[in-house]
């Protein structure tokens, strides 16, 4: 049944594949802007609105303080790559062969899959992207890194692209030892950019040589808010890559931080600082502008931390990036939205990363969405009509990576074991309750009957032999 849906989705997309998304007379409503931040390999603690004390992040934290900071916010794989490609579709990417950063199959044909951009440009918006991409991205240390054909940014329903090359950058590219950090690995050091006017795009030279990719990063989506205070709506997606490695900052941040004893911690303090003023700057020009209530912020991660290389923290999970344990899944993630959707509130019911496209979709005043997305939209549970639509959740990376969370019932099939904050081993395939054991310690902690232990194998079984159908069907070569 699901290959049938998938292969009607392919002849039929934009036609009749159309399911009817809860109306909360959005249509109604002006469309309102949509700005989308991520950060990168950002650790669930490393907020101060999610209890970080060494640095501070004032800037992101009146952000969520404006709307809705979800505790239990995930993404659908603890890696980049696939993580982004099933944000920007709706649609879990492991359906369409996405399954790590070698993206083998990067995003589904735009005939299949149109991703957000794509959809939100055929309503009138304006749309850019700025940072870090990484879709449909090949590496390949031989031959050097390249983007599949019809992945590239600017083929995908952008206007406006400014990124960096691949899946991480040095943050001084145009510094004789950054650019030799990036020849060196086969990465071009020149940022590219592509302009809604030209027809091919082009690399930016003579940059100054203390060019700080956040730094820029933040500049020029200000300048995007700006230039885009017109006739059209307009969505922007700001896809930092800090602070994910080579982990390096400004020099006069990294002096902010010399109270910070370990020199990976103090590194990613000063990132932080960047980041959050980078995000500062992009809203006081929302502010400035007159767009601060007919914006959409959304803000979130696209995997844990990997504390060891980036000295992120996941507390007061297990796990990091690269696990389907909490650390490497669940992630910082809020949306403000001032006047439409209530702010100050701190809720636990869970959401997925797929859940941005349906409810931009319907903030945008589109009551139907195609059935081939796997995304709720939250809009009339965020404006209190109705309850969090999300009852289960699911996630598959590299094969052997999977998880159900279930109410709060989890199954965890890790591939590995690992060990917990305390340092106490938890094996690679668990069962928990998270509402009394968010560590997803085993043991004496670990979920004991056998009836939901059942139930949460069988619908993950049954969800994964869909996933593997689905994927055949719109990969053949798979």
């Amino acid at each position: 049944m699901i290959v049938k849906r998938v292969m009607k989705m392919m002849a039929l997309f934009g036609v009749a594949a159309l399911c009817t998304m809860p109306t909360v007379s959005a249509a109604d409503m002006a469309k309102p802007n949509i700005l989308l931040i991520m950060a990168d390999d950002l650790g669930y603690h490393d907020l101060g609105c999610q209890g970080v004390k060494d640095f501070k992040t004032p800037n992101i934290d009146r952000l969520a303080a404006s709307g809705v900071r979800f505790t239990a916010g995930y993404v659908t794989a603890p890696q980049c790559g696939p993580s982004r490609a099933g944000m920007l579709t709706g649609m879990h990417q492991s359906r369409f062969g996405c399954t790590d950063n070698s993206h083998d199959f990067g995003l589904p044909p735009k005939t299949v899959v149109q991703i957000l951009p794509e959809q939100l440009k055929a309503s009138g918006y304006t749309t850019g992207m700025i940072g870090k991409w990484h879709v449909g991205f090949h590496e390949d240390r031989e031959k050097g890194h390249s983007t599949r054909p019809g992945n590239h940014a600017w083929e995908r329903g952008f206007d406006y692209v400014l990124k960096h090359h691949g899946g991480m950058s040095h943050f001084f590219p145009y510094r004789a030892d950054g650019h030799k950090w990036m020849t060196d690995r086969k990465r071009e050091p020149r940022l590219q950019q592509k302009l809604a006017n030209e027809k091919a795009p082009t690399y930016l030279d003579g940059l100054p040589k203390e060019t700080y990719l956040t730094d820029i990063f933040s500049t020029r989506a200000a300048d995007f808010v700006k230039r885009s205070n017109g006739e059209n709506p307009w969505f922007l997606f700001l896809s930092y890559n800090a602070p994910h490695t080579p982990i390096m900052a400004p020099q006069e941040k990294l002096a902010k931080y010399a109270h910070i004893k370990d020199h990976k911690r103090r590194v990613l303090a000063a990132m932080m600082d960047s980041l959050d003023d980078g995000v500062g700057h992009v809203l006081k020009a929302l502010k400035e502008t007159g767009q601060e209530k007919n914006t959409i912020v959304w803000f979130l991660s696209d995997n844990g931390g990997p504390t060891s290389k980036n000295a992120s923290r996941n507390d007061p999970f297990s796990g990091v990036k690269g696990d389907v344990f909490e650390g490497g899944i669940r992630v910082p993630f809020m949306v403000s939205w001032p006047g439409t959707i209530p702010g100050g509130k701190v809720v636990n019911d869970p959401v997925l990363s797929l859940d941005i496209l349906p409810t931009s979709l319907a903030a945008a005043g589109k009551d139907t969405v195609p059935e081939i997305h796997d995304g709720k939209n939250l809009l009339p549970w965020l404006m209190g009509k109705a309850k969090c639509p999300n009852d289960e959740l699911f996630w598959s990376w590299r094969g052997q990576f999977n998880a159900i969370r279930r109410g709060t019932l989890k199954e965890i099939r890790n591939g590995k074991p690992i060990k917990a904050l305390d340092g106490t081993p938890i094996p690679k395939h668990n069962f928990v309750d998270l509402a009394t054991n968010p560590a997803e310690l085993a043991g004496e902690k670990a979920l004991k009957s056998p009836e939901k232990k059942a139930m949460l194998s069988k619908k993950l079984d049954a969800w994964l032999k869909q996933v593997r159908e689905d994927a055949h069907a719109l990969t053949p070569s798979h």
